[in-house]
C-alpha cells in the first residue's frame, strides 16, 4: 500500500503530492514501482495535528478520484469523516482506512457499497493522542479487546471478515516501547479472520533506536518491513514502493517463501 499525501502537513512528506497533478504524478510512480494498494490522505494525522472540514478534505480529494482509473490498482481512502468516506466510494474507491476504527454508519455504508475496510486502532485524536500513551492496561491485550468490540459491530451489517483489515496503529497514541511490542506480537492481532495492516514506514520510532530525520528511516523502515511480512502482515503501508516491493521479493526468494 503507498502512501499519497495530499497534504502540507503530513510528517514525512507534506506538500510533495499536494497539488493535484503532483498526487497523479506521484499515484502513477508508485503503481508502476509496484504498488497494489494506493492509500490517498487529504488530512494530515501526525501526532499534534489539527483537523480540516470535511469539506475541505473532499475538495482535495475530488480531482484526483476522477482522474484515476477504478481497474489498475485498487483505491484506498484515508479518512475518518462520514461525509467524506460516503463521497470516496460513491467517488469509486475500493477500500476505506479509517484511523478512529470505523463506525455503525462506515459500516452500513460498506454494506451497501460492498467495499473494503481498514480499521485502525488510536486512544484519541491526533491533537493529543500522544498524551495518552499511559493510558493501557495492557497495550496488546487492550488493542486486541477494541478490535474485537469493533468486528461484533461490524458483524450486524454481515461484512465479510475478508474484506476486512486489522491496524493497530504504530505510533498513535503509542510510545517507543510500545510499538515495539505491537510488532513483536503482531500475530496476535490476527482476530476472527480479517486481515493484518502495518503503517510502520518511516515513524519516528525508528529514531530512537538509530537518530535520524523522516527521510533518513529506509534502512530502519524496511527492517520493520521484512519482519513483519515474516509475521503474516497481509499488507503493508509505506512510503517507499520501490524499496519496499524489492526487500519483500529478495528476502521471500531467500527464505523461499515462493
Amino acid at each position: 500500500m503507498g502512501i499519497c499525501n495530499v497534504t502540507q502537513d503530513s510528517f514525512s512528506d507534506g506538500g510533495v503530492a499536494f497539488r493535484t497533478k503532483d498526487a497523479i504524478k506521484h499515484i502513477k510512480s508508485m503503481v508502476n514501482a509496484g504498488g497494489t494498494i494506493i492509500d490517498i490522505g487529504a488530512e494530515s494525522a501526525r501526532p499534534g495535528s489539527d483537523p480540516i472540514t470535511y469539506q475541505k478534505e473532499i475538495k482535495r480529494l475530488k480531482p484526483i478520484l476522477e482522474q484515476l482509473p477504478r481497474d489498475k490498482f485498487i483505491i484506498s481512502i484515508d479518512t475518518n469523516k462520514i461525509e467524506t468516506q460516503e463521497f470516496a466510494l460513491k467517488a469509486g474507491a475500493h477500500i476505506i482506512n479509517d484511523i478512529f476504527g470505523g463506525s455503525n454508519d462506515l459500516f452500513y455504508l460498506t454494506k451497501k457499497f460492498r467495499s473494503g475496510l481498514a480499521l485502525m486502532h488510536t486512544p484519541a485524536v491526533p491533537k493529543i493522542m500522544q498524551t495518552k500513551t499511559n493510558s493501557y492496561k495492557n497495550v496488546v491485550k487492550d488493542i486486541q479487546n477494541y478490535f474485537r468490540s469493533q468486528i461484533r459491530k461490524l458483524d450486524r451489517y454481515s461484512i465479510s471478515h475478508k474484506k476486512v483489515w486489522l491496524d493497530p496503529g504504530i505510533g498513535f497514541g503509542k510510545n517507543f516501547d510500545q510499538n515495539l511490542l505491537i510488532m513483536q506480537n503482531i500475530k496476535k492481532f490476527r482476530l476472527r479472520g480479517c486481515g493484518l495492516l502495518l503503517g510502520a514506514s518511516r515513524k519516528s520510532w525508528i529514531n530512537k533506536i538509530d537518530k535520524s530525520t523522516a527521510d533518513q528511516r529506509l534502512g530502519g523502515s524496511l527492517a520493520s518491513a521484512l519482519y513483519n511480512v515474516s509475521q503474516g502482515v497481509d499488507i503493508l503501508r509505506v512510503h517507499d514502493v520501490f524499496e519496499t516491493r524489492q526487500a519483500i521479493e529478495v528476502y521471500k526468494r531467500i527464505a523461499c517463501l515462493q
